[in-house]
């Protein structure tokens, strides 16, 4: 069977890595088609890893719309907007920062009261739509994907600004080939965009994530198909070597193997009560790690910072702040996307007593790791917890609050004692959002199942 996976980017592809290389260990011919534009500050190390490791892996550029690609655009993120818009109340922040996406003039005009109401209104919208539809499939893609003569296309994020990958899937529909959307992560099928083409199948993780796509972007709910979380299989029951000794990680990471650490997990940005975007965490970790040092039961406890790639530049702050207690690792932030950075970001969860953040993805990592999370809540950042996809976290009950830095050490003093009150709260968590449904299998196993059905239906 052939298989093409359709990627805006290549920071995308991490996200895909287990299942590709178990289809490909099924026998399947796998295509890579991906966005090829370099973020400059985070390499494409899981990418290169498996074109190594896969010599057969063919790893091809998406090919671009030529005709008329700004007009296709600007209607496409105008009905994102307005699909922002129809809970403008939930998405605040975006509703303000959709802007991000038009060109400034454009943008002056459609976030005015007259564009806002013109976007509201159920018959412009249908109207908008009804062009899209009239677009035309972009005769260069489908002849890259006629090309390729692929069993089953299987596209993602999908629903992003900017969808490229939408028109492969409109291609490929076009070609009788089956379509499939795969879920990058847990927030982008309630805070992102909607979709420009309609994929035959859709897999998500768990099943609020499966009723959330189907509320929100009315898909029939028999199209919809459950794997558990992919990217997080590795830490479901048996973690296949990829914990270390606690005195290997601690070497490695530049402390004594016996100090205890709470591991705080930087966020790519934090928003601030006038809804604009900020990158500075490092007055927030300062403050948490003096709180460790005055409070008497957690003076010796460390903090363990590791930074998001896009949000490095608190790391100099930290270094220059040189307190005794913190230990910035890896130094220059990385994205876990191989099996080494993985095994390192694992390690740091797995060996602390609890991670601290304030709206991180890395509270599913350590969920499925059993540590403790502590999320902070504060007037400051407030909104970064409002934001749609956060209610996940919070209704699964296990993450800590903290409304200072204060009450974290207190919370560490209690995790150091032995009580940790939210564990089964957590572990509840795991079982309905990131473990298979399918005992004794893993969710890459359920995934690679469900694209060979689906590419044996052509």
């Amino acid at each position: 069977m052939k298989i093409i996976f359709a990627l805006d980017n290549y920071l995308k592809y991490y996200s895909i890595d287990d299942a590709v290389r178990e289809l490909r260990r099924r026998g399947h011919e796998i295509v890579i088609v991906l966005g090829q534009d370099k973020e400059s500050h985070i390499p494409d190390d899981a990418l290169q890893k498996a074109a190594t490791d896969l010599p057969d892996l063919k790893i091809e550029p998406l090919t671009r719309r030529r005709i008329l690609p700004k007009i296709v655009r600007f209607i496409r993120e105008l009905l994102n907007y307005a699909y922002v818009l129809d809970r403008e109340e939930e998405r605040r922040w975006d509703a303000k920062n959709w802007g991000r996406f038009f060109h400034p003039s454009v943008w002056k005009v459609v976030s005015s009261a007259f564009g806002k109401k013109s976007l509201k209104n159920p018959i412009f919208r249908k109207t908008l739509r009804l062009i899209e539809k009239m677009i035309p499939v972009a005769p260069e893609i489908r002849q890259h994907v006629k090309t390729l003569q692929p069993d089953v296309l299987v596209a993602l994020p999908l629903i992003s600004g900017d969808s490229r990958e939408s028109e492969y899937v409109q291609a490929a529909g076009a070609l009788g080939i089956p379509t499939v959307f795969s879920m990058f992560s847990w927030d982008n099928i309630s805070a992102k965009g909607t979709f420009h083409s309609r994929p035959d199948r859709h897999i998500v993780w768990n099943r609020p994530l499966a009723e959330e796509l189907s509320r929100l972007h009315n898909i029939p709910s028999e199209r919809i198909h459950i794997t558990g979380a992919p990217r997080f299989h590795r830490l479901i029951g048996n973690t296949n070597g990829f914990i270390l000794p606690r005195e290997e990680f601690c070497r490695n990471a530049g402390f004594e193997p016996a100090q205890k650490y709470i591991l705080y997990v930087g966020s790519t940005y934090l928003l601030d009560s006038n809804v604009q975007k900020s990158l500075s965490e490092d007055a927030l970790i300062l403050n948490i790690a003096d709180a460790l040092t005055h409070n008497p039961q957690t003076r010796d406890v460390r903090i363990l910072v590791r930074p998001h790639p896009v949000n490095t530049r608190i790391i100099p702050a930290l270094k220059d702040a040189a307190r005794p207690n913190v230990t910035v690792f890896p130094s220059p932030g990385e994205l876990p996307d191989t099996d080494e950075k993985r095994r390192m970001f694992y390690n740091s969860i797995y060996h602390s007593l609890a991670v601290v953040g304030v709206n991180t993805t890395a509270f599913l990592e350590a969920s499925a790791l059993d540590r403790p999370c502590i999320t902070i809540i504060s007037k400051e950042y407030g909104e970064t917890q409002q934001l749609v996809h956060f209610h996940h976290l919070e209704e699964g009950g296990f993450l800590e609050k903290a409304n200072h830095a204060e009450d974290v050490a207190r919370i560490a003093a209690n995790v150091l004692a032995g009580a940790d009150r939210l564990a089964p709260q957590r572990r509840e968590f795991v079982r309905n959002f990131i473990e298979p449904l399918e005992p004794g299998r893993s969710a890459v196993e359920v995934y690679a199942d469900l694209v060979e059905q689906f590419g044996s239906k052509r």
